[in-house]
C-alpha cells in the first residue's frame, strides 16, 4: 500500500446480486464491496486481524459513501448514509498458533474450488465468510433440530451478523480440504455468540468470534425479538456442556 495518509472517499452503489432474502446485503459481499471499490485495500497476505461492526443495513439501491483510512499496520473502511452503517478494519498480526474448541461442532469436508479464490489461488475471505454462514446453518440443523427452513420462512425470523472478529493465520489453496467448526459461547435475550475455526490438515488457519441477533421483519423494519425459549435453552445446555 503507498504512504499515502490521505483518506479516500468513493461511493457504491448496492446492486441485487449482494442482497439476502430479506432485502438486505448479505454480509459476505461487504467484503467483497471494500476490495471492488477499493483496489488499494488489501487482504490476501496473512497473518492478519480482521474487525467488522455492522450498525445499520444497507439496502437495494442504496448509494453507500465509504472512506478508505490508511494506518501503518492496514487500513479501514467505513460506510456512511445518513449516519455510520459499518465499519471494516484490517491490521496487521504477528504469527501464532490457533486451537479449536475439543467439543466444537464439525461440519461436513469442503474442498476449495478454483471459483472460491482470488487471483493468489488462494480462498477469498469473502468466501470464508459464507463458509461460517454455512457451518451455523448445519449447526442450526444437526445439534439444535432447527432447518432455516423453519426459522426464516416459518417462523420469519432472521439472524444477521452485528459484530465479527477474525484472525486470519493463512488462507487455503484451491484443491485443500477443509473442515468447519463451531461452538456457542454465550446466549442472552436476543444475541447469540459464536466462536468458528476453518481447519486445515488438522492446522487452524482462521477463527472468528461473532455476534448475531434475532429479528423479525415487519413492514419495512427490522425488529429485535427474544430468542425463542426452547432453542435458547437448547443453546445454554451446549455451553455449559
Amino acid at each position: 500500500m503507498a504512504n499515502n495518509n490521505n483518506p479516500i472517499d468513493r461511493t457504491f452503489r448496492v446492486r441485487f446480486a449482494q442482497i439476502d432474502s430479506a432485502q438486505v446485503i448479505y454480509y459476505p459481499r461487504y467484503l467483497e464491496m471494500v476490495a471492488d471499490t477499493f483496489p488499494e485495500a488489501q487482504m490476501g497476505a496473512p497473518p492478519f486481524d480482521l474487525s467488522i461492526r455492522f450498525m445499520k443495513p444497507n439496502r437495494l439501491g442504496d448509494d453507500v459513501r465509504m472512506r478508505l483510512t490508511r494506518q501503518s499496520a492496514g487500513w479501514s473502511v467505513s460506510g456512511h448514509m445518513t449516519d455510520e452503517h459499518f465499519l471494516i478494519s484490517l491490521v496487521a498480526a504477528d504469527k501464532q498458533k490457533l486451537l479449536a474448541h475439543e467439543d466444537a461442532y464439525s461440519s461436513s469436508a469442503i474442498t476449495v474450488r478454483n471459483w472460491m479464490c482470488g487471483p493468489s489461488g488462494r480462498l477469498h475471505v469473502s468466501r470464508y465468510f459464507e463458509l461460517i454462514s454455512h457451518a451455523i446453518e448445519q449447526w442450526f440443523e444437526s445439534s439444535l433440530s432447527l432447518t432455516f427452513y423453519e426459522l426464516h420462512v416459518r417462523r420469519g425470523l432472521g439472524i444477521p451478523t452485528v459484530q465479527l472478529d477474525t484472525q486470519c493465520q493463512g488462507l487455503p489453496a484451491a484443491g485443500d480440504e477443509i473442515v468447519m467448526r463451531l461452538h456457542p459461547l454465550s446466549v442472552g435475550s436476543s444475541a447469540l455468540q459464536l466462536q468458528s475455526w476453518l481447519v486445515c490438515t488438522e492446522r487452524v488457519l482462521l477463527t472468528s468470534r461473532q455476534v448475531i441477533v434475532f429479528v423479525k421483519k415487519s413492514d419495512n423494519a427490522i425488529e429485535t425479538v427474544r430468542i425463542p425459549g426452547e432453542l435458547r435453552e437448547q443453546i445454554q445446555r451446549q455451553i455449559e456442556s
